[in-house]
């Protein structure tokens, strides 16, 4: 699960008031505060208009964040687990990791590629978007390489599913060296 930016930022707010209050609980239970420091600070206030909208605006805000954190997780879209086709006979549904397969497939069938990991987005219009994240051998002509694999992706999952492939991003992570093999 990815948090957005605002919910990070939430998030660290709310850790650091949190991490406030127990290392103010902590003291306090360690005696380091008297607590009867805190029972004059809580004499000494005036319980005036100021002060009401003060502790309303904070205690609102913290309840607010507190909701919107507990909700965070439930709150994003979850992509489907199946795409859909449909055809003069009815429709097909094909799952997102038969799809992942397939690609991981067209992939690994490229000398030059170490390691692939793929992921299948579904699209709203019946296709899906493939994302490539691979580690390569040195020495290889990128280019060539990327936009072959991009053909061969797109061409083979839409033979094999008939769902259309609507892109192919392909994402070259590193470079691995190939260990020339020991003989004992």
């Amino acid at each position: 699960m990815k948090m957005r930016m605002g919910d990070r930022i939430l998030l660290s707010f709310y850790v650091l008031v949190v991490i406030v209050l127990s290392l103010g609980l902590l003291c306090i239970a360690l005696n380091i505060i008297p607590l009867s420091y805190f029972e004059g600070l809580i004499a000494g206030l005036d319980y005036n208009e100021p002060f009401i909208l003060v502790t309303l605006v904070i205690s609102l805000v913290l309840l607010a964040a507190s909701v919107r954190l507990l909700t965070a997780g439930s709150s994003g879209k979850r992509p489907v687990s199946a795409v859909l086709k449909t055809t003069d006979l009815g429709m097909i549904r094909v799952s997102l990791n038969t799809l992942d397969t397939l690609t991981k497939k067209a992939v690994q069938s490229f000398q030059e590629v170490r390691d692939v990991v793929s992921t299948v987005l579904p699209e709203a219009d019946e296709g899906v978007r493939i994302r490539l994240k691979i580690t390569i051998l040195p020495d290889v002509r990128m280019p060539e390489l990327t936009q072959n694999i991009q053909e061969k992706v797109k061409k083979y999952v839409e033979e094999m599913s008939g769902i259309a492939v609507r892109e192919v991003l392909v994402y070259i992570d590193n470079l691995t060296v190939a260990r020339p093999s020991r003989v004992e």
